[in-house]
């Protein structure tokens, strides 16, 4: 069974503000009149046997935020579910991967990304939305990172790759012509 799981947190972001009324916004067009809950190749959306539709989290901030998310997460998880998180800034992404990591050991993550969100501190927000993998590496929650698509590499976060021995795929070295 897949839960679906609205995060609302874009606190952590240094730029623009907008993906905490992301779970808002797709589970309103995920009912809309103008749409079914039938996928392209007929899967049932609406079937409960399947999916299960949680609230959309209501967080705190700081610590308390990403505490709740990865409770939340490795609570569904117990039950052998899969998890799928609508909304939220990267800063999401180090507390799920948090819960995941207690539960499946050897993780390994692919990640299509601009930017390799490797700062340690990032306007001096260790939450940041640019540091996510940097506590995700330096907790040893998983057990390989693999960056595609990077164009963004700036003297700190080429420390941070050559620290965390993060394997990164640059924009600049992917052949389009394939």
């Amino acid at each position: 069974m897949i839960s679906i799981l609205g995060i609302p947190l874009d606190e952590n972001s240094s730029f623009m503000r907008g993906a905490a009324k992301a779970p808002f916004a797709i589970m309103d067009a995920f009912h809309s009149d103008s749409s079914n809950m039938f996928s392209e190749n007929g899967f049932n959306c609406g079937d409960t046997k399947k999916i299960k539709v949680l609230d959309v989290l209501k967080l705190s901030s700081g610590k308390a935020a990403m505490d709740s998310i990865r409770i939340t997460v490795k609570k569904e998880l117990e039950y052998d579910q899969k998890v799928l998180s609508l909304g939220g800034d990267h800063s999401v992404t180090f507390p799920i991967i948090q819960a995941y990591a207690e539960k499946h050991k050897r993780l390994n993550i692919l990640h299509f990304d601009a930017h390799p969100d490797l700062y340690d501190n990032f306007d001096n927000n260790p939450y940041s939305h640019a540091s996510p993998f940097a506590r995700i590496m330096e907790n040893n929650l998983i057990r390989r990172l693999v960056q595609v698509g990077i164009r963004t590499l700036n003297d700190h976060q080429l420390e941070q790759v050559n620290r965390f021995g993060v394997e990164v795929i640059e924009m600049k070295d992917l052949d389009m012509n394939v």
